[in-house]
């Protein structure tokens, strides 16, 4: 029965027609789409003019933050989405989605004064994260240039890039900053469990891989060159005051772009759409492909904002790629049409050197094969030839790969609301105490909401989970479960349950052994947890 349900327990192989093992890499995309069965003191008074809005800003003003959310202790199944609706207040959900995702940028002042505080910790995003945070990190883990930040100027135009090399200490990092460079952390997530909790929580929300950055900059200079990203951001601010100027698409070409760009040279910009000043507790969204710039003030404090990011590679073209090329071949294999020759010596009348002759002769010939082409193409899109399912799947292992581990296994707070992944020695130990092993009228369920995602390839029902994925984008193997096919329906009503448990005697397409290992194995690996019944 173990070798049945999951290749010996070993979880890096599939089972082959003739049952005999082969690894997984031999096991190609298409293959798999081609066979796919499954399918927070007192409020300020504000100056006259404080909130004089800026060239073209769309702007939302809400007044003084209350007690930091606790997010990261939640166990409410919709936590992603709540954590969002806060992240963006006052606007909502349905207006942001309607009126600014990958349309126009959003501001939202709201009305923390620098030079008029007397409480720091009253603006709306204190207590995520702070230079402290980065202090912390310098002083107490190996953080190296390149890897874990950089240091940067701009000046004169260029921006310049002053990494030393190996390991960045704290004295030298903090001499580069007294002397004007700004301190980019790349993965604050690393050492943050505040950071990491946030990007976990917008994993949920978008089901896509969420990202981080943090940017300490001093005051009266400016990090970086204007530039474009691949990804939407949504910009904090944390400490002092920045001025952001962000510009529209140089062309179409520009739009909603699937690549960063580089450098751009500031005397090529076009007019901004927005110049705007970002206090602590403010928020500024730019859909990806916003040109942007941002200096920080001079005569205040460092300006410190954290900058996360979301949509990276996760557009209609990213999912034609996977959805078509295996169109082809399931193509190939059930249609004789798709397997006929093309036409003898094609190339002489079809490719850039012909396509401008108007013969007769090589015209009938053109006309004839792109005729053909066009049939093909049409016969793919109208017959059963495209696994839309089975490419989604595809793309959200990807996901699986690449987002952080769910909130209960970053935050100490949840660490009762996770299962206990068993030691080497409890795996080998013969007594069922010694393992956590289930039993028939105990229950489970997910971890959290969007965890694993269940693929099929080939013969095996594959179940791929992030529980114990790295902090850092695919630092680790992805993590996959191979089951027999026959063990999908069970596997389908966990994943749908969430965030109801199911009683394992209740799997009722699996035989009562059966139920246990496929039980097992899922708690053991961090996918689910179990309650008694």
């Amino acid at each position: 029965v173990t070798d049945n349900l999951s290749g010996g327990l070993g979880y890096n192989q599939t089972m082959g027609k003739s049952g005999k093992r082969k690894p997984r890499a031999m096991t190609t995309f298409g293959e798999n789409t081609a066979r796919a069965k499954v399918g927070k003191k007192r409020k300020k008074k504000r100056k006259k003019g404080q909130n004089s809005r800026p060239v073209a800003v769309e702007e939302k003003s809400m007044g003084s933050r209350g007690p930091m959310p606790n997010f990261l202790c939640s166990t409410d199944p919709k936590r992603g989405e709540k954590f969002f609706a806060w992240l963006i207040h006052p606007i909502t959900i349905p207006e942001f989605m309607n009126a600014h995702f990958e349309k126009k940028h959003l501001l939202i002042k709201r009305g923390y004064n620098v030079d008029e505080a007397d409480d720091e910790s009253k603006h709306y995003y204190h207590g995520w994260y702070s230079t402290t945070s980065i202090r912390s990190a310098l002083e107490n883990h190996a953080m190296h240039y390149g890897r874990d930040l950089d240091l940067t100027k701009f000046t004169g135009g260029q921006r310049k890039t002053v990494n030393q090399e190996g390991r960045a200490m704290g004295e030298a990092v903090w001499a580069k900053f007294s002397g004007g460079c700004s301190v980019r952390i790349l993965r604050p997530q690393e050492y943050s469990d505040k950071v990491c909790g946030m990007l976990a929580l917008m994993d949920e929300f978008w089901g896509r891989v969420s990202g981080a950055n943090a940017y300490l900059t001093p005051s009266g200079t400016q990090g970086f060159a204007p530039h474009f990203d691949d990804v939407d951001v949504y910009i904090l601010q944390l400490e002092g005051r920045k001025r952001w100027r962000l510009y529209p698409p140089r062309s179409p070409n520009d739009i909603l772009p699937r690549f960063s760009s580089e450098n751009l040279d500031p005397e090529e910009l076009p007019e901004p759409i927005l110049d705007t000043v970002l206090n602590p507790g403010d928020l500024l969204y730019a859909p990806r492909g916003t040109i942007h710039q941002a200096v920080a003030l001079p005569g205040g404090p460092p300006s410190l904002h954290l900058t996360l990011s979301s949509g990276q590679r996760c557009t209609w073209t990213d999912y034609l790629s996977l959805l078509l090329p295996a169109a082809v071949q399931i193509a190939a294999e059930s249609d004789p049409s798709f397997r006929e020759s093309a036409p003898r010596r094609f190339g002489g009348y079809m490719g850039v050197v012909h396509s401008d002759k108007t013969d007769s002769d090589t015209g009938r010939q053109r006309a004839a094969f792109k005729k053909k082409v066009l049939s093909l193409v049409q016969k793919l899109l109208d017959d059963d030839h495209l696994p839309i399912d089975a490419s989604v799947d595809q793309m959200y292992r990807e996901f699986m790969h690449g987002r952080v581990p769910p909130l209960e296994f970053i935050v100490p707070e949840l660490k009762m609301n996770r299962p206990k992944i068993p030691t080497e020695r409890a795996k080998t130990d013969s007594s069922n105490d010694a393992k956590g092993e289930l039993t028939a009228t105990m229950q489970i369920r997910l971890v959290s909401d969007g965890c694993a995602r269940l693929a099929m390839e080939g013969e095996a029902a594959v179940l791929y989970f992030c529980s114990t994925n790295s902090r850092n984008y695919k630092d680790k193997d992805e993590n996959s479960l191979p089951f027999a096919d026959h063990c999908a329906p069970a596997l389908e009503r966990i994943l749908e349950a969430f965030p109801r448990y199911v009683r394992i005697g209740d799997l009722d397409s699996l035989s009562p052994e059966e139920q246990l290992i496929v039980a097992n194995v899922l708690h053991e690996n961090g996918v689910v947890v179990a309650k008694k019944g």
